[in-house]
C-alpha cells in the first residue's frame, strides 16, 4: 500500500504536467517491485502469478483514480465549484456508473471467446511481465533491462535535482516526465502530441486570443470523441452479430 501510495503521487505529477497518466507503467513498477520483495516459489508458479497480477491493478488503479480525482477538481475549482459537493457527487456517481459500464462491459464482450477475440497490447505486456517474474523473479531480466531501470531512474532523478541546483538552466533541460512517458506511450499517441503540439503553436503565432481560449476544449473534443466513437462502433458490431447470429 505504501507503493500504492508513491506511484499515486508520480502519476499525479505526470498528469498535471503532461494531461497523461501513465497507468501501465505504475502496474510494470509494481510487479518489479513485488517480484523483488516476494521471490516467487518454483511449487506456486501459479499463485505467483495471480499476486503478482493483483499487486500491479491495485497501484495502477490507486494511481489512475487518484489522477482523475486531481482532474476533476481542478477542473471544477476553474469553474468555482464546490470541493466538498464535487467528491459528493462523485461518490455518488459510482453506482451509477457501475450501473452503466456493467451492461455495457457485456455488450461488447459477452461471452469468453469474444474476450480472448481481442488482441489488446497493454493486457498483454502485463501479462508477459507478470510471467516473466513469476517464472523466476527479478533474475528473469536480461541484463539490458537491469541497465536501463537503472540508467532510467538516474535520469529521472538527475534532471529535477539539475534544475534545483542549476535554475537558470531549468528551462533547457528536458522534462524527465516527458522523457519517462516516451519510452512507455505507442509511436501513434507520441506523433498526435507532437503533431497537435506544432497544430497549435502555428495557431498562436496566427491569433493567440483563439488558440488560447479554443485550442484545449478543441483537442480534448477530439481525444473524448474518438474513445466515444470506438466504443459506439464495438457495441454496434457486438449487437449486430449477436443479431445475425439468431
Amino acid at each position: 500500500m505504501s507503493l500504492a501510495f508513491v506511484l499515486s503521487v508520480v502519476a499525479c505529477r505526470a498528469t498535471g504536467e503532461t494531461d497523461t497518466t501513465p497507468i501501465g507503467a505504475m502496474g510494470k513498477v509494481m510487479q518489479l517491485v513485488f517480484a523483488v520483495l516476494s521471490p516467487p516459489a518454483a511449487s506456486s508458479m501459479h499463485v505467483s502469478l495471480e499476486h503478482n497480477l493483483m499487486a500491479a491493478a491495485t497501484s495502477a488503479n490507486s494511481a489512475s483514480t487518484s489522477a482523475d480525482l486531481l482532474t476533476n477538481l481542478k477542473s471544477g475549482y476553474l469553474l468555482g465549484a464546490n470541493p466538498r459537493r464535487q467528491f459528493i457527487a462523485q461518490f455518488i456517481g459510482i453506482f451509477f456508473g457501475t450501473l452503466a459500464v456493467v451492461p455495457a462491459w457485456y455488450l461488447m464482450v459477452p461471452t469468453k471467446e469474444k474476450l480472448e477475440a481481442f488482441n489488446p497490447p497493454a493486457t498483454n505486456m502485463w501479462r508477459a511481465v507478470a510471467e516473466l517474474l513469476a517464472g523466476g523473479g527479478f533474475d528473469q531480466l536480461p541484463p539490458s533491462a537491469k541497465m536501463a531501470i537503472v540508467v532510467g531512474a538516474l535520469v529521472g532523478v538527475c534532471l529535477p535535482l539539475l534544475g534545483k541546483l542549476l535554475p537558470k538552466a531549468a528551462p533547457y533541460l528536458p522534462s524527465a516526465m516527458g522523457l519517462g512517458l516516451s519510452w512507455v506511450m505507442v509511436y501513434s499517441n507520441c506523433q498526435a502530441f507532437a503533431i497537435g503540439a506544432v497544430i497549435v503553436w502555428i495557431w498562436t503565432k496566427l491569433h493567440a486570443r483563439t488558440a488560447d481560449g479554443y485550442s484545449v476544449a478543441l483537442a480534448s473534443g477530439f481525444i473524448a470523441g474518438e474513445s466515444l466513437i470506438k466504443a459506439l462502433i464495438a457495441m454496434a458490431a457486438t449487437a449486430v452479430g449477436l443479431w445475425a447470429a439468431r
